[in-house]
């Protein structure tokens, strides 16, 4: 009857996700062989149901859990009962927990909280796990470690009996219920910890829904739903299983300290009396230490460490960047995914969702309200106002989302030392840092091929001219198969004008033609978006630009992100706009041969000639082909989003790419200004060959004009 009521609950728990939105993501260690208490933190009702469900609907595990009193009314607690839960004013309960750990019958998950803490307000108060709400103010209960003890020790009392007669009267004694005691098995406690993100009050369709067919209105349950719906609509419930912790491990941890029997009821109960407070002070600190921290921690973090009232958003932008680098260095913590690569976006991406969001929560909420200046001034004491502890999570959520973190000293420590920088020194040092990885990708590159670490002089290197008089920039990508070099003295001629460099360097490129191999498209996107948001964090007016591929990189950045403008120097959109000599011996084949690469007869390596051999690689990976076709079609797809300023320079004559591509970006972007000018040239590379000095004046007078018209 169990696996069908759970069954039937798998359907239940789909259809009221389809209709909240919720979505339930997990991660974390593998469960052991059961029997399991599970510890989790408690903040909606909705974990009572969704953790039995996911236990079974995942792993095929039966989980069993208490629930509040107040649930086992009418066809919710028969509900409730048929699923195997047991309410904790049930007399027997203990017993029933007790007999399945000692069988392996099925896990058990617990709340040690005792309630919903609602308002996430926790401590560690002298090595002890504190709840403060209306409801407790203390330390956490103890009683499922209490029973974890007692079943662990009846069962390392019940190896030690060889009749079954003595073994009978045992049981009984102990009123254990079960004739199927498993002695070989031990129990082992997995800390759950359950996170909700993004929590954002909101439009009830659910609960509309569950009125309907439930009938609930103007009960206890119907109050709690209508405030647990709101917050979970479209919201994503994260469960992280902590690492297995064997009960068994405490009991002979007291045994090696404090001589004794365990037959010895006196010193049974000290062995419990103490080490309960021990596994449940571990558990919980492991429970809420692998809560998923997400952007919202780090907002709210970040606004309540500012050093002034006032919040410049470009400065909190900044400093919430800074403060999630940071998290990347402690270690331990479960990172939203968001948060464990770099947060380019929240840079360069005026829109960026989950900045946005959270600030109108803030505002929703008058935690911020804008001032005269565009700006915003932050009510700190209405962040700490104490609202109804009942509609905490509604009226004040960034508090609980704040209190989540709030106990954790590495996190809080070093956001407050973060916020004790200006928001100019914090964009000189998230330039720097971004510097710094982009030159740790290339030295680990190197390494590999040639076993030492590269120079500043080396050819591959990203190459940075910058002075921080200079308040206009410029992201300059390199092409396919060549290096930063290729860019270098169009950089020396900008840089003397007054307008800082940045030539990135694309993984895989100046190294070894052995690293294409592995790159992906993505990467190269990903090393020029680093560029990009180095260069945003230090100057006012920032244009990109590429020769060839880099130019596509550019072209996909500015369907993304504003700009000042962007810079297009003979780059083909479509392989067929390349010449065949570049590519491939013959297009006609391409696909196939790209499907059977390591086929016999196919070549894995293509030979090419090239002008620039000290910069150029000779060879290339047929494979990587297929990821420059890949940045082609991002770059065709983008060509409709950009509106930025725009200047396309081709070559007439070029052996590589043909000058009808540059047409068809230049009919495709939007750009109020736009400018498309072909060159007499008869070669592929213009940046370094005659007449290179028209091609930097070309770029340098687009610049220019661009930031007059800007200024006007």
């Amino acid at each position: 009857m169990l696996k069908l009521v759970l069954w039937f609950s798998s359907i239940i728990i789909s259809i009221l996700k389809k209709l909240s939105g919720v979505n339930i993501t997990v991660s974390g260690e593998t469960l052991p062989r059961a029997p399991v208490l599970f510890l989790a933190n408690h903040f909606t009702r909705f974990e009572t149901f969704v953790v039995p469900y996911l236990l079974y609907n995942q792993h095929k595990r039966i989980g069993r859990s208490l629930a509040d009193d107040t649930v086992f009314v009418g066809w919710l607690g028969e509900y409730m009962r048929l699923a195997g839960s047991v309410s904790n004013k049930n007399k027997a309960r203990d017993c029933i927990i007790v007999d399945d750990f000692l069988s392996g019958a099925s896990d058990w998950i617990i709340y040690p909280e005792g309630h919903m803490v609602k308002n996430k307000r926790i401590t560690f108060d002298k090595g002890k796990f504190c709840i403060h709400s209306v409801v407790r103010e203390g330390p956490i209960y103890t009683g499922a470690a209490v029973l974890a003890l007692k079943a662990e020790i009846l069962r390392l009392r019940m190896q030690k009996i060889t009749e079954k007669t003595k073994l009978k009267r045992f049981c009984h004694a102990n009123h254990i219920m079960t004739k199927d005691i498993d002695e070989n098995i031990n129990l082992k406690i997995v800390p759950l910890s359950i996170t909700y993100h993004p929590i954002r009050p909101g439009v009830n369709r659910l609960l509309l829904w569950i009125d309907k067919y439930f009938n609930l209105r103007g009960t206890r349950l119907f109050e709690e739903l209508e405030i647990e719906i709101n917050l979970l609509m479209d919201a994503n419930m994260h469960l992280h299983f902590g690492k297995a912790i064997s009960v068994k491990e405490y009991i002979e941890h007291y045994q090696k300290e404090h001589t004794g029997s365990l037959e010895d009821e006196v010193y049974a109960n000290k062995l419990i009396d103490t080490q309960r407070h021990v596994i449940i002070n571990d558990v919980m600190k492991k429970v809420y230490g692998n809560m998923q921290i997400n952007f919202d921690h780090i907002f709210i973090l970040s606004l309540v460490t500012m050093p002034t009232l006032k919040v410049c958003p470009s400065y909190l932008r900044t400093l919430i960047y800074k403060n999630a680098r940071e998290l990347r260095h402690i270690k331990g913590l479960n990172l939203h995914p968001e948060l464990k690569n770099e947060l380019f976006q929240l840079i360069l991406d005026k829109d960026f969702e989950p900045f946005i969001s959270a600030l109108k929560l803030a505002k929703i909420q008058h935690i911020l309200y804008p001032d005269s200046e565009g700006d915003f001034l932050f009510d700190k004491n209405l962040l700490a106002k104490n609202y109804d502890f009942n509609k905490i999570r509604v009226k004040n959520t960034l508090q609980v989302i704040l209190n989540e973190i709030k106990w954790q000293k590495k996190i809080i420590d070093a956001a407050e030392h973060n916020a004790t920088f200006s928001e100019k020194q914090l964009r000189e040092d998230n330039f720097q840092h971004l510097k710094d990885r982009d030159w740790r990708y290339f030295t680990k590159e190197y390494v590999r091929f040639f076993k030492q670490p590269p120079t500043h002089e080396s050819v591959g290197a990203p190459i940075v001219l910058y002075d921080p008089k200079n308040k206009t920039g410029l992201v300059f990508s390199h092409g396919y198969m060549a290096s930063p070099a290729e860019a270098k003295g169009l950089a020396t001629y900008l840089f003397a004008k007054g307008i800082n460099i940045y030539l990135p360097r694309l993984r895989g490129h100046g190294s070894d033609p052995e690293a294409l191999k592995t790159v992906q498209a993505r990467d190269w996107e990903l090393d020029f978006e680093r560029a990009f948001t180095a260069m945003r964090q230090v100057c006012d007016s920032v244009f990109i630009g590429g020769f060839s591929t880099g130019g596509l990189l550019a072209l996909i950045h500015a369907g993304k992100y504003q700009t000042e403008g962007v810079i297009a120097i003979n780059s083909a959109l479509k392989l067929n706009n390349l010449q065949v000599s570049y590519v491939v011996p013959s297009l006609h084949a391409f696909n196939e041969m790209l499907t059977t690469l390591h086929a016999k007869g196919i070549k894995e390596w293509i030979q090419n000639d090239t002008e620039n051999p000290d910069i150029n690689y000779t060879k290339h990976p047929l494979a990587s082909i297929a990821q420059m076709e890949k940045v082609m079609t991002y770059a065709q797809q983008s060509l409709q989003n950009i509106k930025s300023p725009i200047l396309i320079l081709q070559g007439d004559n070029d052996p590589v790419v043909n000058p009808k591509s540059a047409q068809l970006i230049y009919d495709q972007v939007h750009s109020k200004t736009k400018k498309l000018i072909l060159l007499p040239r008869k070669n592929h590379i213009i940046l370094t060959s005659e007449g290179k000095e028209e091609v930097y004046e070309s770029i340098h007078r687009f610049m220019m004009d661009v930031l007059k018209i800007q200024a006007q």
